[in-house]
């Protein structure tokens, strides 16, 4: 994520500039517009904004200094491995000078983005979010690592903080935490939602569909499609989308953030300790609840 991050801010000259990179690893690859840096203390010095994509583990100190230097920050998501240590971000951002955003860029896909602009003036009655697919176990489990991209989303595109109502889990890898989930949840508007994460899938499948008193819409992430279906006499069309980069479009959104706007789009502190707030709940309370053993062995093994 970071080289691509560099790739993005390197093709908006007009915005940024490219101070440099810097990696622990010292076999990692530097692109060839961005001067390799010698340590983390020299990366923060150099630059205005500090773009964190480490593992979620690093998260915490690495903002938390740059923070503490006074440079603006944006981090990949999740915010930090807790909840804990991402209200101590948030917290900290808002008593210094640099600004903390987080990289909740399915915000900026462009099915998501028509969403938020079409039901912006309807209640929204009902969200269902799918994030399946094989990836390699992570030390969270799927719902810190993988299911804040769903909580952020059902509050931003829902228009309110969520209450989660129920969570189960289960899996049969070897890591800490779950490989599947999934969580009921509602809003102070009535919306009630259902989130599905599971990274034992065979096939790669990003969705979400959403109700309003006068729509029916059905969105898939990866191939960028929208359809809505009209509520009256069932009529179905497929809305235009603009396929402007995800990665490109939150990089202009956090350059006007910088210059002073303040762009609904882009993901502050506060959601970003939201999101992994939500994530944690869910996880304890999923924890608690019987394993769901036999959704664990709904996909073939094979893959």
């Amino acid at each position: 994520m970071g080289l691509r991050h560099a790739r993005v801010f390197a093709s908006l000259a007009d915005r940024f500039e490219v101070a440099g990179s810097y990696d622990v690893r010292s076999d990692m690859p530097v692109p060839e517009y961005a001067q390799p840096l010698r340590s983390e203390e020299e990366a923060i010095l150099r630059a205005d904004v500090v773009v964190v994509a480490t593992p979620t583990s690093a998260h915490a100190a690495t903002v938390a200094r740059a923070l503490s230097a006074g440079r603006h920050v944006l981090v990949e998501k999740p915010l930090s491995a807790t909840a804990l240590e991402a209200e101590a971000l948030a917290g900290l951002a808002t008593r210094g000078s640099g600004l903390l955003f987080v990289g909740h860029s399915e915000r900026f896909n462009p099915v998501v983005r028509a969403l938020a602009r079409l039901v912006r003036d309807e209640p929204v009655l009902a969200i269902d979010l799918r994030r399946v697919g094989p990836s390699r176990p992570t030390e969270g489990g799927v719902l810190v690592n993988l299911g804040v991209h769903d909580f952020d989303l059902a509050a931003y595109v829902g228009q309110a903080p969520l209450k989660l109502l129920a969570a189960v889990a289960g899996g049969a890898s070897s890591a800490a935490g779950e490989d599947l989930a999934h969580v009921l949840f509602t809003n102070d508007g009535g919306t009630v939602g259902h989130l599905h994460v599971d990274r034992t899938a065979p096939e790669k499948r990003r969705s979400i569909a959403l109700a309003t008193p006068t729509w029916f819409y059905e969105g898939d992430l990866l191939s960028h499609r929208l359809a809505r279906t009209a509520r009256d006499n069932g009529a179905k069309t497929h809305v235009p989308l603009s396929l402007d980069e995800p990665l490109a479009a939150q990089a202009l959104a956090l350059a006007d953030a910088l210059d002073g706007a303040r762009p609904r789009e882009i993901a502050t502190a506060s959601d970003g300790a939201r999101a992994v707030a939500l994530a944690e709940d869910a996880a304890r309370r999923a924890a608690t609840s019987a394993p769901v053993e036999g959704f664990a062995n709904v996909w073939p093994r094979s893959h």
